[in-house]
């Protein structure tokens, strides 16, 4: 049993994941357990990024302080941008994120602090060089979210008044998304994290799952 668990811990994480996901979408797509699905799905997404940061190498009173203040920020600017409907349109968060702050789920600052890291991770593994990877990480980033756009409605995460979002939502994604991986990099953030990258690409396939679903098959 311990040389099981030391594997998942040091090498099957990201199989861990896939199987984790794979489940999910069985419980989304089977219509006597899709509520139990939406209930839980902020749960799920705190215990993958537990996962995923228990594989940081180097913690430090820096990288904690830079963390968090991405969790934080985040938060404060999308409780403006609720609130105004200024930043990214106007839009609402529904249930499928949990507990809410002012209207906004506490966790979505963790999704802000997961993309940030594991796109900053993912350009790192192809130059050393700060300006493509803040560049190419906040880009990265947008093309996340222009899938998870699209998901977001069908899982009961937000929802934008006229469906589609506004430009100006991935302006405000790309801006952000450029802020916070300077961060990264000007405190020399170490976002090598094997298992982060994973579930970028994870999480991003389970997306695009979800919208051919939704397009192709559920219609």
């Amino acid at each position: 049993m311990n040389r099981i668990i030391k594997y998942i811990m040091n090498e099957g994480l990201p199989i861990t994941f896939i199987v984790f996901y794979c489940v999910g979408l069985v419980l989304y797509f089977t219509p006597s357990t899709h509520n139990l699905f939406i209930l839980i799905t902020p749960y799920t997404l705190v215990l993958v990024s537990a996962a995923v940061f228990s594989h940081h190498k180097g913690w430090s009173t820096k990288t904690i302080a830079v963390l968090t203040s991405i969790f934080i920020l985040s938060i404060i600017i999308e409780i403006i941008g609720v609130a105004t409907g200024k930043l990214f349109g106007v839009y609402a968060y529904g249930e499928g994120l949990g507990i809410k702050i002012e209207n906004v789920p506490v966790i979505i600052g963790l999704n802000w602090v997961f993309l940030s890291y594991a796109s900053n991770g993912i350009i790192s593994r192809y130059t050393s060089k700060n300006v493509p990877i803040i560049l190419g990480a906040a880009s990265l980033m947008v093309i996340y979210d222009l899938l998870l756009e699209k998901a977001a409605p069908l899982i009961d995460m937000w929802m934008f008044s006229k469906n589609d979002p506004p430009i100006n939502n991935y302006i405000a994604w790309f801006l952000l998304a450029l802020i916070f991986n300077w961060a990264v990099q000007k405190f020399k953030i170490n976002t090598n994290n094997r298992p982060a990258r994973w579930l970028f690409f994870i999480q991003f396939s389970f997306f695009i799952i979800l919208v051919i679903h939704n397009i192709y098959i559920k219609k």
